[in-house]
């Protein structure tokens, strides 16, 4: 068991978006039959891996698909279809994308190329970014536009991570330092605010709540009794001081998926690390952590997660969405992610999940589902067995399953469990970008545009060496143009 500071807080570019179908441009044509090849993604981002859509995500079928049920491309898509003319898709989709680079498919005045390089649709004519305008007119009296200007950069830092703008004074004082000691002075300001009771408390709570999504009706906050017993299914407290207690103090945040011990409080109030198994409160049906911690990843296998987003499924297919979307930024419902498996899906519980217009989609989802499988989510009839690990959950509940042997797999990886499934996940390139993205959208205010793509995957790419550190991150970010220009 381990105490640590700090004390306890309380807690644009236009697409068309598809169905359940997930694909690319790739097409195959037997008579008058056409229809979408689930490669496209990959075989577009083998052919342009530096592409902003590539790095550390993939596109989606709406690159040149206006419809995949049914089937119907925009301009970029019907010319792409011409250029393969027929021929095997596999083997000829760059030799047809390097045929139509120089074209203007949508008439926009850039090349099908420049717009891949952009990160803008060759699709779509809608889909446009325009540089900034060179500053022109009087000087701004407070800051200088169009570079990085360190007192703004400083204000901002003081707003968006201590709560609060600098002082009348501090901001004087600030102006008051040479160039590189304000550098310094913007950093120094950071590291004060990343420990305030605002960012741990407000912010990274704020940030938290897309994936923790309490409901207080089965949480901590309840006020159902039934013969004195509080009805909390489950305390999603435990799952916010996890998120705080790795997005802060130079922690690791690949831990967020790998975790096998949960954040407690002392007497104090101060963080404590818990290794071992959580009982339940007195006088209520759940709110500890009950799973054993070989079991645990994370923030995927939390009571709250697994009871929120298992329920009572057999086959956990909302639970595999929400750890791939929220965890790795890959949306399956917007055709973000695709990854089909051979053979997949099973439709293992008969949910006609290998239907034509949901078939490529459970390809990818499914896989990732099973791990999930082994975990309860509510079992109203034995209730302490919530956000348990039990092996015989799937052969009791999916009647296929024995027969089927399914393997689990994520990002074309097998795995033999969800705790592995985890780890692979939070090794990745997409857990990286997505985090990154996150801080990037609450500290700058927008999705990184293109000329400020280079900076972004400067500061997800350097995660590795910074020990996936969020302050670290933050710290780089803070330095960026797309933070310090006004």
């Amino acid at each position: 068991m381990q105490t640590e500071r700090p004390p306890h807080r309380t807690p644009t570019v236009f697409i068309a978006r598809s169905m359940c179908l997930l694909a690319f441009a790739g097409v195959s044509v037997a008579a008058t039959e056409a229809w979408a090849k689930p490669t496209g993604p990959r075989a577009f981002c083998e052919t342009y891996a530096d592409a902003p859509e590539c790095m550390g995500r993939s596109i989606t079928c709406n690159k040149c698909h206006l419809s995949t049920q049914p089937v119907a491309w925009n301009s970029f898509g019907g010319a792409l279809f011409g250029a393969l003319n027929g021929a095997a898709f596999d083997d000829n989709i760059a030799s047809a994308l390097a045929s139509i680079e120089d074209d203007d498919s949508d008439g926009d005045g850039l090349s099908n190329r420049e717009e891949i390089e952009l990160g803008t649709d060759p699709g779509d004519p809608l889909s446009q970014w325009m540089p900034r305008p060179t500053p022109e007119g009087a000087d701004n009296p407070s800051y200088a536009i169009g570079e990085y200007d360190p007192s703004y950069a400083h204000k901002r830092v003081r707003l968006l991570f201590c709560g609060a703008s600098p002082s009348y004074q501090e901001a004087k004082a600030f102006a008051e330092l040479d160039g590189g000691a304000q550098i310094e002075a913007i950093h120094d300001a950071l590291a004060e605010c990343l420990e305030s009771d605002f960012w741990i408390d407000e912010a990274l709570m704020s940030l938290a709540h897309p994936k923790i999504r309490p409901v207080k009706a089965l949480g901590a906050e309840t006020d159902v009794l039934i013969s004195g017993y509080k009805i909390t299914l489950a305390d999603y407290q435990w799952d916010y001081r996890l998120w705080q207690y790795l997005l802060s103090g130079d922690r690791d945040a690949r831990e967020l998926l790998t975790a096998q011990y949960h954040i407690g409080l002392d007497d104090a109030g101060n963080w404590r690390k818990i290794d071992g198994i959580i009982s339940n409160p007195p006088m209520g049906f759940g709110g500890g952590q009950l799973l054993a911690p070989e079991y645990r990843a994370g923030m995927l296998t939390t009571q709250w997660n697994l009871l929120l987003n298992i329920m009572f499924a057999a086959v956990p297919r909302v639970a595999a969405g929400h750890a791939y979307r929220e965890y790795l930024g890959l949306d399956l419902s917007l055709s973000q992610g695709v990854r089909p498996v051979a053979g997949e899906p099973l439709d293992i519980d008969a949910k006609g999940v290998d239907a034509a217009a949901c078939a490529q989609c459970h390809s990818t989802l499914d896989p990732l589902s099973y791990a999930f499988a082994y975990y309860e989510g509510i079992d109203l009839k034995h209730l302490n067995r919530t956000g348990q690990y039990l092996p015989e959950r799937p052969s009791e509940r999916i009647p296929g399953w024995d027969a089927a042997q399914p393997e689990f797999v994520v990002l074309d990886r097998k795995v033999d469990s969800l705790v592995e499934l985890a780890r692979e996940m939070s090794q990745s390139r997409e857990f990286q970008r997505n985090l990154a993205h996150m801080f990037f959208v609450y500290a700058v205010g927008h999705e990184p545009l293109p000329d400020e793509l280079d900076e972004f995957d400067a500061i997800w790419t350097a995660m590795p060496a910074d020990g996936y550190s969020a302050n670290r991150l933050l710290h780089r970010l803070v330095d960026t143009d797309a933070f310090g220009i006004p």
